[in-house]
């Protein structure tokens, strides 16, 4: 394969596995280290594993949960080969993703309805993620002076809430670009790294956060979560203040989002 973007090393490799690799291009609106590949008889994309702890991937667990998941209609189907170790590699899924979505026709809503409430009892025997710690980690991280009330007084809220007990498995990074509808109109959902067993609810939660959801599917979110008004709205605080503090530590410059503090603040604190 001449002039490929991809270390040495994997581009033999793949190409002596695969046969001869016709192009490979960068993924559009895709992972930063995604690449769409097309050989003579199929595509597929690669992922690289980043080696930066800072985002958090964990390519293992991916591979476990898509080999738990295989079969389940909105699974991305991991190729063989992704168990080499030093990459993840996909059967091409061609689609949509819905990042510009602006409300969630029935059809598409009764699918991802249904991996809500399918989710929780999959994943046997994956590690246990601490989302509360996760949270109170990445609002500890921001460094950004604006943003110096906004810790402290997060970080106490986190302290004071009463967090809903048990056990269930996530997804954990549910939202519009994670989900991709294919021509066909099913619905598949991306990006399983952070996949694993947690509280119950969060995915819901997050559904109910990051997505044009009516009040008819609110309604619908909480009682797939199993949980009362009460937690369920607490659940929902913590993925916004979540995505706040996200964006302290990676785009502290991004339009409102003192706005947005200021306005979670006087809602929860």
């Amino acid at each position: 394969m001449y002039n490929s973007p991809l270390p040495e090393s994997i581009a033999t490799y793949l190409q002596q596995q695969l046969g001869d690799i016709l192009t490979v291009d960068r993924f559009a609106g895709g992972h930063q280290h995604s690449w769409l590949l097309a050989t003579k008889h199929q595509r597929l994309v690669l992922r690289l594993n980043q080696q930066q702890p800072c985002y958090g991937l964990d390519y293992q667990r991916e591979r476990e949960v898509l080999q738990q998941l295989k079969g389940q209609a909105w699974a991305i189907d991991l190729h063989p080969l992704s168990f080499d170790g030093q990459f993840l590699l996909y059967h091409y899924q061609a689609g949509t993703v819905l990042s510009g979505l602006s409300s969630f026709d029935d059809a598409v809503w009764q699918q991802l309805l249904m991996l809500i409430n399918s989710l929780p009892n999959l994943g046997q025997g994956l590690p246990e993620f601490d989302m509360l710690h996760y949270i109170t980690r990445y609002v500890s991280d921001i460094e950004a002076a604006p943003a110096s009330r906004f810790r402290q007084l997060a970080l106490r809220w986190l302290e004071q809430q009463a967090w809903p007990s048990g056990k269930a498995f996530n997804h954990h990074d549910l939202h519009l670009d994670n989900l991709l509808l294919s021509p066909e109109q099913q619905l598949f959902v991306l990006d399983w790294e952070y996949a694993a067993t947690s509280m119950p609810g969060w995915d819901a939660a997050s559904v109910a956060v990051r997505c044009p959801v009516n009040a008819q599917q609110r309604q619908d979110l909480l009682a797939a979560s199993g949980l009362s008004e009460k937690q369920f709205t607490l659940l929902e605080a913590a993925v916004e203040l979540l995505d706040l503090a996200w964006y302290w530590q990676y785009q502290a410059s991004f339009p409102e989002l003192a706005q947005r503090s200021q306005a979670w603040l006087a809602a929860h604190c």
